[in-house]
């Protein structure tokens, strides 16, 4: 009986659309039944005692929100696959590595995000040590900022309970996208930046306001190029405050954070970075995300398109926000195209949630100034009760949408790294171990096998030398980009001494995601890897391959003594 009701929740949390409308329609049934022909009783609502109560429900909301953050960052593990190459990445650029390599270097390890994520994310590294706490330490400082920043741009007094809530139905709306929020990706700290600028843009003195909105433009299109379209909102509102020139100059500002990082420092190379984002270019896009970016970006609009039309200032809202209401439907049009992008998905609009919170809010704010008697003796579905259907039908399909999202992705999150327990210990008793032997580590097998390297960062963090990055490979491969032939030679003349290898699994055997889903790394470099290194013992989750060139093997660990088997019986099988 439990089960059928715990999978209609899940289905009515994945099509928020049906379910706001559901909700929505039933409201309006309810509304227009009453006799007063509101939804609530109007003192009851407004009540003292009611509206802290909201505060209260808000506030936990949002320290839950912050508290999953904490807890993410005390666990000795990733959730996503992308987090270890960007954590090394940002370990590797404060050490003076290159950061976007030439497509023919021996290293294969570059992405194409942007120059501020790992830069940003490396400066904690720096400051705090390279751990795999610091390491995300900068996507929750930055999603929870961004909570700060929208509460900022909507409050009018010290304690604004409005702006409150809807910080608190942000919370709801960056949940429904599961656990992304909180991954090392630039997604957090896009939130950061959107929701720095948003308010610099309603809030901030003049110089102040175009010296923030400049720089967190070119931080956002350094996190990924297409920032810029996040913040078409924001020069909206800025442009509407300041006027065309103010508009201007900050879009020179811009134009100067962008280029800065290249010039600031010379192992971040533009050209190369271009390179690879042209690479990406190449993709192409694929339309089996598009179901549910189209859900929930009608999700994120339909409540502010509802409530404006149900206002009766819409000129005055229109006047006071022209532009960025304009400028929505172009903004969500080009990042649901984006979203199409192989690899993307609907977490591409998560930064828009500020902007569209700010509008919502706004548009509330305007609604509650509207008490008198004639406005509520209103036929149903005009005025108030049409107003107050919306925010019922937002907050609970919010409500159910983000809660049940959030449980289930932390306690995914959770279950993931508890099947591989000691994974930490173990790579850092390898290193141990064979202090003088530079050690990486390869990818081999799928799920739980391909999950175990996610811990490669420590690796890095330790100083070793990082050559291959299976993400980076399945970038380059996706627009017909072969390993270089100096990474054969590397492999051949053992720039790695020793290959940690998930356990019982052939040496970069792994499918590529992006279709046809066809091997991601070739015949022939497997086979020249087995040519050149041999395996020699395992830990508890690694088999360890040696290059054949070291004068001594030596498997010191005494749990190695069953030596390898069921990598070197699969190598056989597979007539490598």
């Amino acid at each position: 009986m439990l089960r059928p009701l715990l999978d209609l929740f899940i289905f009515f949390a994945r099509h928020m659309v049906l379910t706001f409308a559901s909700v929505l329609l039933i409201c309006l049934i309810v509304a227009r039944f009453r006799q007063s022909g509101r939804l609530f009783d109007g003192a009851r609502f407004s009540s003292t005692g009611a509206k802290r109560s909201i505060a209260g429900l808000a506030i936990l909301l949002i320290l839950v929100f912050a508290g999953i953050g904490g807890w993410y960052i005390s666990v000795n593990g990733f959730a996503g696959e992308v987090e270890p190459i960007v954590s090394c990445l940002s370990w590797l650029v404060q050490t003076g590595q290159p950061l976007y390599t030439d497509f023919d270097a021996a290293e294969r390890y570059s992405v194409l995000y942007g120059p501020s994520v790992f830069l940003t994310n490396g400066l904690f590294l720096r400051v705090l040590g390279p751990t795999l706490a610091s390491a995300k330490l900068a996507s929750v400082f930055g999603t929870v900022g961004s909570l700060f920043f929208l509460y900022g741009a909507l409050a009018r007094k010290r304690r604004d309970r409005m702006a409150l809530s809807v910080t608190a139905l942000a919370v709801l709306y960056y949940w429904t996208q599961g656990f992304a929020v909180y991954l090392v990706r630039p997604d957090a700290l896009l939130l950061f930046a959107v929701g720095l600028g948003l308010f610099a843009a309603v809030k901030a003195r003049r110089v102040l306001a175009l010296i923030t909105v400049a720089v967190a433009a070119g931080f956002a299109i350094n996190l990924k190029a297409h920032g810029l379209v996040y913040f078409a909102p924001i020069f909206g509102l800025v442009y509407q405050r300041f006027g065309t020139r103010d508009l201007l100059r900050i879009f020179l500002g811009t134009a100067v954070v962008v280029i800065a990082p290249f010039f600031l420092y010379p192992q971040v190379s533009l050209v190369n970075y271009v390179g690879w984002l042209t690479n990406a270019m190449s993709h192409g896009l694929e339309m089996n995300t598009l179901s549910r970016t189209f859900r929930y970006a009608g999700f994120l609009l339909l409540p502010v398109v509802c409530a404006f039309m149900a206002s009766r200032d819409r000129r005055r809202l229109f006047a006071e926000n022209k532009l960025a209401i304009v400028l929505l439907a172009p903004v969500y049009g080009l990042t649901v195209l984006l979203s199409a992008k192989p690899g993307a998905g609907p977490v591409h609009l998560l930064p828009l949630v500020p902007t569209t919170m700010y509008l919502l809010g706004s548009v509330y704010r305007a609604s509650l100034t509207v008490r008198s008697q004639a406005v509520l003796a209103r036929p149903a579905f005009t005025g108030m009760p049409v107003r107050q259907a919306v925010l019922t039908a937002t907050v609970l399909t919010a409500l159910l949408a983000g809660t049940v999202n959030a449980y289930r992705s932390v306690r995914y999150v959770d279950y993931q790294i508890a099947q591989i327990p000691g994974l930490a210990y173990d790579v850092q008793e390898i290193m141990a171990t064979y202090p003088d032997l530079t050690i990486s580590m390869a990818c081999g097998g799928e799920n739980q096998s391909f999950r175990a390297t996610w811990l490669r960062p420590l690796l890095v963090f330790a100083n070793h030398p990082m050559l291959i990055d299976p993400i980076s490979v399945m970038d380059s491969s996706l627009s017909g980009r072969g390993i270089s032939e100096n990474t054969y030679r590397a492999i051949s003349e053992g720039r790695i001494a020793v290959w940690l290898v998930p356990r019982k699994q052939i040496p970069f055997s792994k499918v590529n995601w992006y279709a046809p889903h066809n091997p991601l790394f070739p015949v022939k470099f497997r086979e020249h890897f087995i040519a050149h290194y041999t395996p020699h013992g395992h830990s508890r989750y690694f088999d360890l391959w040696f290059w054949n060139g070291l004068p001594e093997i030596d498997a010191q660990m005494p749990h190695y003594a069953d030596g390898v088997g069921g990598a070197a019986a699969e190598v056989e099988q597979a007539g490598m």
